[in-house]
């Protein structure tokens, strides 16, 4: 059994964190995909531009046609760790079983996450590789984190799309169309909420 888990703000989820975890899903050979909407990120700001509530619905409409979307974390107080995500898994699954997807940004940050030799102990760590000039940086980072915590490290790769959850909050103040850049039914709740209007 394999069972994925792949975090993030997801204010709002757009086209590319979906089909991230599409491949993770098929290339990683997912049993199951955990979605994690983070109710407090540690490493970003204060969530001024979208409820936990309104991004974890986000995350329903996105990702609920072939995920699991979870408000573990956005139901938990203080800040959301995925050290601790992935303990409350591995009450449910063997250590084996379970793996995390991060971006090249993430993965190079690791060791500066709480308690990341929990996260490599608990867990396979999933690198996205996105046809950028960082490979030697994320590889190099991967040596030096399989030296100092031990743990498996899986790299997949996969072209990106030009495509932030910044552009998209930025836009929507702006006014201008974001549909062809999230999935429709996230684009209707934006609009029909009135969200990041006055980020």
């Amino acid at each position: 059994m394999k069972i994925g888990l792949y975090g993030g703000t997801f204010s709002p989820p757009h086209n590319g964190h979906v089909r991230f975890a599409k491949l993770f899903v098929e290339k990683a050979a997912l049993d199951k995909l955990y979605i994690m909407p983070a109710g407090i990120p540690p490493h970003k700001e204060a969530d001024s531009w979208g409820t936990p509530q309104a991004r974890l619905e986000m995350s329903r409409l996105a990702f609920g046609s072939f995920a699991v979307v979870s408000d573990y974390e956005i139901c938990q107080p203080g800040k959301s760790y995925t050290y601790k995500t992935l303990l409350q898994l591995r009450r449910i699954y063997p250590k084996d079983a379970l793996y995390v997807l991060v971006g090249e940004d993430m993965f190079l940050s690791l060791d500066t996450w709480k308690c990341p030799e929990i996260l490599f102990s608990a867990a396979t760590i999933v690198c996205m590789h996105r046809g950028t000039d960082m490979r030697e940086h994320v590889e190099a980072a991967g040596t030096a984190y399989k030296r100092r915590y031990g743990g498996n490290i899986i790299y997949l790769e996969e072209a990106p799309l030009a495509v932030s959850s910044t552009q998209i909050r930025q836009m929507c103040a702006a006014g201008q169309d974001i549909s062809a850049l999230v999935p429709a039914p996230v684009a209707a709740y934006i609009k029909q909420n009135g969200l990041y209007r006055y980020e």
